[in-house]
């Protein structure tokens, strides 16, 4: 696997994403706005994960450079500004990855991964991990113990995308059909946080029932 970047690596989701993809051996960039918080951030993350980890920074429109794959963690409200300063340094070869969760939007509107989509010519965009917070991910000696569900219209662009999720331990990807689909599953955050309220936790998330490993390792072709 070669150089993957997450773009908005030095907020909650995006960074403790970013160090458990390094702790699973990638090579792992992130991205920020400000190229003095990437460096804060991959300091940072060194003295967590071992200065043997492979972790770099850069700006945004930098990191995307050269990248397999881009995460992309970042607010519903800067997708515009932030795909426009990074589209023209992907390539189509890439693969965008939507974490984003659009918390003050309506169900009929576009995803948050449409709208990505949208800004990103000819680029596959992939929508996943809405369902697996930082707190859990920040946890980075334990299995997350949790399935996410994984949509996209090119399989073989969630293939990529389902292969680098099982590298995360105790992670499980889940196809969750096409793109349109992630309108739905970005919305379960809103249930999740609303469960976390009601029993005074912080990491409520799914497990789907009646798929074995097997059966979902099979699916991938892994």
């Amino acid at each position: 696997m070669g150089r993957i970047s997450v773009i908005g690596g030095t907020g909650d989701l995006g960074f403790w994403l970013a160090l458990r993809l390094a702790k699973a051996g990638l090579d792992i960039v992130i991205g920020s706005r400000s190229r003095e918080k990437a460096m804060e951030a991959v300091n940072r993350g060194l003295k967590l994960v071992g200065e043997g980890a492979s972790l770099e920074g850069a700006v945004n429109r930098e990191a995307v450079i050269d990248s397999e794959v881009v995460f992309f963690s970042i607010p519903y409200q800067a997708i515009g500004e932030i795909a426009s300063d990074v589209s023209p340094s992907m390539n189509t070869r890439s693969i965008a990855v939507s974490c984003i969760v659009p918390f003050d939007k309506n169900n009929g509107e576009l995803s948050a991964a449409e709208m990505l989509s949208s800004h990103l010519d000819g680029v596959p965009v992939v929508s996943t991990l809405h369902t697996v917070g930082a707190e859990r991910l920040a946890r980075l000696n334990e299995p997350l113990n949790s399935d996410t569900l994984v949509f996209g219209d090119i399989m073989d662009a969630k293939k990529k995308i389902a292969a680098i999720l099982y590298l995360i331990d105790g992670l499980r990807p889940v196809d969750g059909g096409p793109l349109k689909n992630s309108r739905i599953g970005e919305h379960i955050v809103r249930i999740l946080l609303s469960v976390n309220r009601r029993y005074g936790v912080k990491d409520a998330g799914i497990q789907i029932s009646g798929l074995t490993d097997r059966m979902v390792r099979e699916k991938w072709g892994l």
